[in-house]
């Protein structure tokens, strides 16, 4: 099968990309640096550019791509290129579009989270037959947010009562090439990694692992989504497909620290 896999350089999507060409199957790449990579697209989906060239013999999109980390760009990328990509694919006459999403995010009041809800809706919408995969948050996500809440000298503060549910990207990246290769299947069950943990518990192993010196310390936030993560909003507790857990990923990632 003739899949497209927008965002096929990140977290997920190099995943997917993968476990596609394992599998036998033509995985094509659109991605604003795809240098390097073969059967790669350079485009973007804000703009337009290269979309139609990158759908073009293409059956399947695994709409992964998301402006995570430039703000300016989120909404213009995350919905409004949502929607120009669709409607490309119906010209294209693509046959059905995964889309990759997280969980918890309409009980969330962060606005990511909140786009990400409004790319939701254009999915829906947009008139290509549809799945949605909503997934916790990955364990690169993780270290990530704890590199960031690190940046002061010898100091790690983070809100101890945050909760998350981590889940290995790969293991995801299996479930997203099972729908891919499926019947659209609307809004699909969520896909949670296998353990639910305090921001603390998370920080307190990322440290361990690292044996990094650094003294861990709370850091309440006053704002709703702060309170929201505390609830468990971006958890799932009665989805724990992943296997590997955090303390498996850091002992994988920093065996020979």
């Amino acid at each position: 099968m003739n899949i497209l896999v927008t965002g096929g350089t990140g977290t997920l999507g190099r995943h997917v990309v993968t476990r596609l060409r394992q599998s036998g199957h033509r995985a094509r790449i659109l991605s604003r640096q795809p240098r390097g990579h073969i059967d790669a697209v350079h485009g973007d989906i804000r703009t337009g550019e290269g979309v139609a060239r990158a759908l073009a013999g293409m059956e399947v999109v695994v709409h992964a791509a998301s402006a995570t980390r430039d703000p300016l760009r989120l909404r213009a990328t995350d919905v409004g290129g949502t929607r120009r990509m669709l409607e490309l694919a119906r010209a294209a006459h693509i046959r059905r579009v995964v889309f990759t999403s997280i969980v918890g995010i309409d009980g969330v009041s962060y606005p990511y989270y909140q786009t990400k809800v409004d790319a939701e809706q254009v999915v829906r919408e947009g008139g290509v037959p549809w799945s949605i995969l909503r997934a916790t948050q990955f364990h690169d996500f993780m270290e990530l947010l704890l590199r960031g809440f690190s940046r002061m000298p010898g100091i790690t503060a983070v809100p101890f009562r945050w909760q998350f549910q981590p889940v290995d990207a790969d293991e995801v990246a299996r479930r997203v090439v099972e729908v891919a290769l499926g019947e659209p299947a609307g809004l699909l069950a969520d896909f949670g990694g296998p353990e639910v943990r305090t921001f603390k518990s998370i920080a307190e192993s990322w440290l361990q692992a690292r044996k990094a010196r650094r003294r861990l310390v709370d850091l309440p936030l006053a704002f709703n989504f702060s309170r929201q993560f505390a609830e468990g909003r971006l958890t799932s507790p009665d989805h724990r497909e992943g296997v590997i857990t955090f303390e498996q990923h850091l002992a994988n990632r920093y065996a020979l620290s």
